[in-house]
């Protein structure tokens, strides 16, 4: 290693040298406000020196491995350090070249900074400073002072060059020479010339890795493709950058990162932490020990596969096929990330011809089921760690000769945390929950109500139409006239149904309909707002009472449970989770209570108390939701037995059929 501290434009005049930014490198990414900070260093040290208060800047270090070119030909200085500052300051004389009036000043900056005199005009050694794939088109017409087309002009490259043309050109020309003169010119830098073929341990992987352990960390993305590219030759990287990288960055832009985590689950069929910031170095070093001792034209191949079938499982592309596309789209609304690495290797599957048409809806419709039911439930656990490890078992799928039986079996044997809900434990929930406030956003329910239309209609609501909404038949807010058509009963039954799904339909229609009177709605939901969704059992009805909502009720939830989200006859009243043997049954509320769901059960101390199992965590008591061991908490504070600091084992206290439930049978 040789350091040494030079002069900033004489290492850049060199004619001998062409800095080369290698593809394992980043984009050009420096935001305007830090370029705005080299600007105001450049012109604080030029009026100081202006002033004859002799000042310098110091720049920081510039690291970097020569490749010799041959007699005749520029050496090579590959960066390793310094890339962001040496094309920021390309970018400022750039801008400052196109500022000034002066022809032979122009044509010095030009010749002795952004062109090398030694080089030919059609290689890449002509230009000082060889950018990577994705920013060298901007920079190269910028560099020999072409139109950058308008296709190119949001590059960061171009924008950057912006500022500082806006910046510069309203100072007067001896102001913007002295930029130049008295400013950039006492920038100085410490140049480290790494030689690793002379020193092993001078190892530039290892050596960007350490610089770049402070600051703006890398993405997980820029670490992978560097340990992948760094200690090939520059004309290898080129060649495996243009023919592998770059075409992953224009299939996946902006989600490279979260393509290598999932990549890796599908690969190790294990799970890995979502990728982010404060995690890429973790996943970096696994990525390393996942790939150890593979080639890495392997390793690009293999991306390159996955990426096809896996922009399609994302939502990036579309498969071509309408009906695989409509319920990718579903799972995209419900929000299926953790399962993008099991869903690109079933489209891979599909798209090698092992999976039929067929049965590939019949997979995505059964995770679509699978999904929705638990979302019902609000329960998401352990997810996360179950798709990638799905992705094992997806031989048995494949080798089945009923695959929406195979698949199903694999969704209802897992840990209880993972189960299918069953069409009881559905029921219960659907019928108790506020449905209209059901997911982010109201996606949920918008959803539900979408299939339901489909199952009707065989026609399925745009998604993005704005005129679609969720629509309260009952208003959520009650006026005089809807209080005297609901009757004596019109607060209890706004309170208790003005949510439920027996109330909230889906109309497509361009502004709230709010307390209208209910004719004035069935009038709308009869004409061109009105989907059969919001026709049925309710056009019927003379005056939509709590009756009415009941009944639309037990109608709605029929078909979500029949109909939509429908499971194997077996499954619709069994547990569907992994049970429990010999020393693993153990005692587990959640699995009692829910096998219950919709039973009364009598508390111990006094049995007139009772409470209906509403959930596998809930009960439902004088009109609330407890879960049991506050419920028995709260009744034993009430006989003044015990203090507010007290814990009870709820299942002790209460019972089934004369039974305790924790002496129930699993």
């Amino acid at each position: 290693m040789k350091a040494d501290p030079s002069n900033l434009l004489d290492s850049l005049s060199n004619n001998d040298v062409t800095f080369f930014i290698p593809p394992y490198q980043r984009n050009y990414e420096w935001a305007v406000a830090t370029c705005r900070v080299f600007l105001s260093d450049i012109q604080k040290v030029a009026r100081s020196n202006k002033a004859n208060t002799y000042a310098e800047h110091f720049f920081g270090s510039i690291v970097y491995v020569v490749e010799e070119a041959g007699f005749g030909i520029p050496d090579k200085y590959v960066l390793t350090d310094g890339q962001q500052r040496i094309t920021t300051t390309m970018l400022f004389l750039m801008a400052l070249r196109d500022s000034v009036s002066d022809e032979q000043y122009k044509n010095l900056i030009q010749t002795s900074y952004l062109e090398n005199e030694r080089a030919g005009q059609d290689t890449d050694y002509k230009i000082k400073l060889k950018q990577v794939e994705t920013d060298w088109e901007a920079y190269k017409l910028l560099a020999l002072g072409r139109d950058v087309p308008n296709e190119l002009k949001n590059s960061t490259v171009f924008q950057n060059y912006q500022y500082f043309r806006r910046s510069i050109e309203p100072l007067e020309e001896e102001e913007r020479k002295d930029l130049l003169e008295k400013g950039l010119a006492k920038f100085s830098i410490i140049s480290v010339r790494l030689e690793p073929d002379r020193n092993p341990w001078e190892n530039p992987q290892e050596i960007f890795e350490s610089m770049n352990s402070l600051g703006q960390p890398l993405a997980l993305a820029d670490l992978v493709r560097n340990y992948l590219l760094m200690g090939k030759s520059s004309r290898d990287q080129s060649d495996l950058y243009n023919g592998y990288w770059l075409p992953l960055e224009k299939r996946l832009p902006g989600h490279l990162s979260q393509f290598i985590r999932d990549w890796m689950q599908a690969d190790q069929h294990k799970s890995y932490k979502v990728a982010r910031e404060n995690n890429f170095k973790e996943l970096y070093g696994t990525f390393k020990e996942i790939v150890v001792g593979r080639p890495v034209e392997q390793l690009f191949e293999a991306f390159l596969e996955f990426s096809v079938p896996y922009a399609r499982a994302s939502g990036v592309e579309a498969t071509g096929s309408k009906v695989v596309d409509r319920v990718l789209s579903d799972l995209h609304i419900i929000g299926v990330a953790p399962a993008h690495s099991f869903l690109t290797e079933v489209l891979a599957a599909w798209s090698s011809g092992k999976l039929t048409d067929k049965a590939v809806s019949n997979v995505l419709e059964a995770i679509r089921t699978y999904l929705l039911r638990r979302r019902i439930l609000r329960i998401t656990q352990a997810e996360n760690k179950f798709f990638p490890v799905l992705g094992a078992r997806l031989w048995e799928i494949l080798e089945a000769e009923d695959v929406n039986k195979a698949i199903y079996k694999q969704l209802s044997s897992q840990e209880y945390a993972l189960r299918l809900p069953n069409d009881d434990e559905l029921k219960s929930r659907i019928e108790q929950m506020n449905f209209y406030n059901l997911g982010i956003s109201k996606n949920y329910p918008r959803l539900l109500l979408s299939l339901v239309e489909e199952h009707l209609t065989k026609s399925r609501p745009v998604w993005d139409d704005s005129f679609l909404q969720l629509e309260h038949i009952m208003p959520q807010t009650l006026s005089s006239s809807w209080r005297v058509a609901l009757g004596e009963s019109a607060d209890a039954d706004h309170q208790e149904l003005v949510n439920s799904i027996g109330n909230i339909t889906l109309i497509r229609h361009n502004q709230e309909l709010g307390n209208k009177p209910f004719q004035q709605k069935k009038e709308a939901y009869a004409g061109k707002s009105g989907l059969q969704v919001a026709q049925n059992y309710v056009l019927d009805c003379e005056a939509w009472t709590g009756e009415s909502i009941r009944r639309r009720g037990v109608y709605m939830v029929g078909l979500l449970i029949n109909q939509v989200l429908v499971i194997p006859a077996a499954l619709r009243r069994s547990s569907n989770w992994k049970q429990p043997t010999g020393d693993d049954s153990q005692f587990d509320s959640r699995q009692v209570l829910n096998q219950l769901i919709g039973e009364t059960i009598h508390y111990g101390p006094n049995p007139k108390m009772t409470a209906v199992v509403v959930s596998d965590s809930k009960v439902l008591f004088e009109g609330k939701e407890w879960s049991l061991s506050p419920l028995t908490r709260e009744l034993k504070q009430r006989d003044g037995q015990i203090s507010p600091a007290s814990q009870f084992h709820g299942p002790t206290y209460w019972s089934w059929d004369d039974t305790r439930l924790i002496d129930l049978e699993i």
